[in-house]
């Protein structure tokens, strides 16, 4: 399993890949941060709006390590790599443990970068190892969630144009109706509310958060049930969809 994590990251790790994974959040956090802070004054128990940004931007990049994870088993797909790899001494157990180890490496790749990116404009509060271990262990959470319906997905699609679109849809959709880039509050439309709630990665940026100013309470404990739930059936649909997977060329 891990020297296919090894190779998981020697096929990854070139330099327009880091970029347009990483750099654009990294982006993000500083124009946003410094644009919209003249306009935002404050936001909640974050203090400011890039405050309130940078622990939003942590917990998207569990779909970025996701995302990155599906894009390697496809594109294993498209080239036969899945029949050359499973002809030789490696498991499909082990393959798609890798592809989860690899999406949550590639997670934590994103936070730490984030955490350079924040460290000139806010600083970070020092973090007790209780609130270090509940952030990284919703980041391992989500990590994977998507990583595993990314990959099950994957599975069961045999058309490039098909998977990246839904890939696309569902990361945009994902961070962009989400508590990522701003609040719910009482002005909220009930509709979107309602959307934004039922959207596993609002819970993950609210625990990360709360982790950043100390506030953890109940309703971060229903946001890691809820992950720990979703995790094990996109984990469960994950492992069937390895079961039936069709070998042969997809397009």
């Amino acid at each position: 399993m891990l020297r296919l994590v090894a190779r998981n990251f020697v096929a990854t790790l070139d330099p327009i890949t880091l970029l347009v994974m990483f750099g654009q959040p990294a982006f993000l956090i500083v124009i946003l941060g410094t644009m919209f802070s003249q306009l935002i004054p404050s936001v909640g128990a974050s203090g400011s709006y890039v405050a309130y940004l940078v622990p939003g931007m942590i917990a998207s990049q569990m779909i970025t390590g996701a995302v990155l994870a599906g894009r390697i088993f496809w594109l294993d797909r498209r080239w036969a790599m899945v029949e050359q790899i499973f002809s030789g001494p490696f498991l499909r157990a082990e393959y798609l443990a890798a592809l989860l180890l690899t999406a949550l490496l590639f997670s934590l790749v994103g936070v730490g970068i984030m955490v350079l990116v924040a460290l000139p404009l806010i600083g970070l509060t020092p973090l007790s190892p209780f609130e270090g271990f509940v952030i990284l262990g919703t980041i391992a959470l989500g990590s994977l969630c998507f990583g595993g319906l990314l990959i099950a997905i994957g599975g069961r699609i045999r058309s490039a144009n098909l998977y990246f679109t839904i890939q696309s849809l569902l990361q945009y959709f994902l961070i962009f109706i989400s508590t990522v880039y701003y609040p719910v509050t009482a002005k909220t439309p009930v509709v979107l509310r309602a959307i934004v709630y039922a959207n596993p990665l609002t819970y993950a940026a609210n625990t990360v958060r709360d982790g950043f100013t100390h506030s953890f309470g109940p309703s971060d404990l229903i946001g890691a049930s809820i992950l720990a739930g979703l995790a094990a059936i996109t984990f469960g649909l994950a492992v069937l969809s390895f079961r039936s997977l069709e070998m042969g060329p997809v397009q």
